[in-house]
């Protein structure tokens, strides 16, 4: 390529411009009162742990420590802790350690977020604030009740879901979703290297931890593309997702089950897979089960929204072993309050009177 003295000198014009702006993010970022924020933030609710004690009771010292390792570039990222959860479902989680979710949580206040989301579609509804479980919820009934309004009762439902969507995610793919959105080299270079990371595994170059602020968003623009080729290719209109829980909703049963062919295409092209037991394609009468509830579009146009029976199972169980546990003296009356009310807290976004009613009188008799 020739370049003339004009055309020489807008380009470093604009190669300088470039390099100024990635050093305000990384800045930014790297702040120490950024960073200090952040560490208060990861520190809510797992302050109790002796790791996150240890590092917070010299925070101010860790911090200035991190930042110093971030601006010269010997920041390196901690080895992760791996274990199972069992609720809601079993599950293989890989812990990020305090230090590296303090610098994540700054990358992502700062700039990762609003840099990778602004193309999200309304209705991805994940770790994004002002949206979560409570938020897709609502929006699923609300896409009922619109349907309802033009359809009737007359529609289909196609729920699908991910298998081990975040074990089974692409480093490259993974990549490719953040070099589209990102635009400044040094948060992709820090992204690209959280992601490759996660290289534990027969196939190091094949799934991310869920455990870490990064990877929760970087799933979400994995996924990003395909919202779009729903709602614009497919044009379903009627569509929600929540991570790799998904629902789409028309009135034509054949063009949902071509639909359905197409997203198999779709996902097999990103190396993932849909779950043969819950992706299912259904009446719209029938109930639709989404995040812990049971939605069903009555012939009135209601939508009565229930908790799912293993959820009220598992609860119940879960109270007769924190009231054993007080009554042996390891946990308070409060303690377990606070439990039952954010359980309560839960159940009532659904039409659970009755139910919230006998689960409180179960509580109570517990006690005596």
């Amino acid at each position: 390529m020739r370049f003339t003295s004009n055309s020489k000198h807008r380009y470093t014009r604009q190669l300088i411009l470039i390099m100024m702006n990635e050093s305000k993010i990384k800045e930014k970022v790297c702040n120490f009162g950024n960073l200090y924020d952040a560490l208060w933030k990861c520190k809510r609710n797992v302050g109790w742990k002796d790791s996150v004690a240890g590092y917070v009771k010299n925070g101010l010292v860790n911090c200035l420590t991190l930042r110093e390792q971030l601006m010269n570039g010997t920041y390196e990222i901690s080895k992760y802790t791996m274990f199972k959860v069992y609720e809601p479902k079993e599950r293989d989680i890989v812990s990020t350690r305090i230090k590296d979710r303090v610098f994540q949580r700054s990358l992502c206040d700062n700039y990762l977020t609003e840099e990778i989301s602004r193309s999200f579609i309304y209705d991805n509804c994940a770790c994004q604030e002002g949206k979560g479980t409570k938020f897709a919820r609502d929006r699923l009934k609300s896409h009922l009740q619109r349907f309802y309004r033009k359809h009737g009762v007359e529609g289909y439902v196609l729920k699908c879901d991910l298998s081990n969507f975040f074990g089974s995610t692409r480093h490259d793919v993974a990549i490719a979703a953040v070099e589209k959105r990102v635009g400044d080299a040094w948060a992709v270079s820090e992204v690209t290297r959280i992601i490759k990371s996660f290289n534990q595994g027969e196939n190091p170059d094949v799934g991310m931890g869920l455990g870490s602020q990064v990877t929760q968003l970087v799933q979400l623009a994995v996924l990003d593309d395909f919202d779009h080729y729903i709602k614009e290719q497919l044009h379903i209109k009627h569509y929600i997702r929540y991570n790799d829980d998904f629902v789409l909703i028309h009135e034509d049963k054949d063009y949902l089950r071509n639909c359905k062919a197409l997203i198999e295409k779709w996902v097999t092209d990103l190396g993932l897979k849909l779950s043969p037991k819950k992706t299912q394609l259904f009446p719209i009468t029938q109930p639709i089960h989404f995040l812990g509830f049971s939605f069903r579009l009555t012939a009135t146009g209601k939508v009565v929204m229930k908790l799912l029976p293993e959820k009220i199972s598992h609860e119940r169980r879960k109270l007769r072993k924190l009231v054993a546990r007080a009554k042996a003296g390891h946990l308070t009356r409060e303690q377990v309050d606070e439990c039952f009310k954010s359980w309560k807290a839960h159940a009532e976004q659904g039409d659970t009177h009755n139910l919230v009613r006998k689960m409180y009188e179960y509580y109570q008799e517990l006690w005596r």
